[in-house]
């Protein structure tokens, strides 16, 4: 059988390179980081609106985005991404569970690129609306340097 290396190692334990090369800390020991958000109860969210979810540091990857609502969000879709790609880390996505942390993103291809420059991350409500008594947080999570 064969010994097979993520691409993060390669280089680095398998023995290809002498000496072998450091790790990439963005990825490899990478510090993890959060932004906890809560959705003021009492303010609907509108088919097309578009929630700030703040900044994805520069140097940072989006590891996970979730969504935990006490209710429901029926039909309602949530995107995440940048105002130039809307969809860049997770495209319509449905939560019916409540009071679960539901897992929307992020994309897999994006977990596969160059952590990059800092962006500001917003999420667009689609398909239908998030009652204004719904209760819900979103928790996206960085790991970088």
């Amino acid at each position: 059988m064969a010994d097979i290396f993520p691409k993060q190692l390669v280089g680095v334990i398998d023995g290809t390179a002498v000496p072998p090369r450091r790790a990439d800390g963005r990825e490899i020991g990478a510090h993890k980081r959060s932004a906890l958000l809560s959705k003021v109860v009492g303010a609907a969210w509108n088919i097309g609106d578009t929630v700030r979810l703040g900044k994805k540091p520069q140097g940072q990857k989006i590891t996970s985005i979730t969504v935990t609502p006490d209710t429901t969000l029926g039909t309602s879709t949530l995107s995440v991404g940048t105002a130039a790609d809307p969809t860049k880390y997770a495209n319509a996505k449905t939560v019916t569970a409540t009071d679960v942390p539901t897992a929307i993103g992020p994309k897999a291809a994006t977990l596969d690129l160059d952590p990059g420059a800092e962006e500001d991350l917003i999420m667009t409500i689609g398909v239908a609306a998030i009652v204004a008594g719904t209760r819900l947080t979103i928790k996206v999570e960085y790991c970088g340097v």
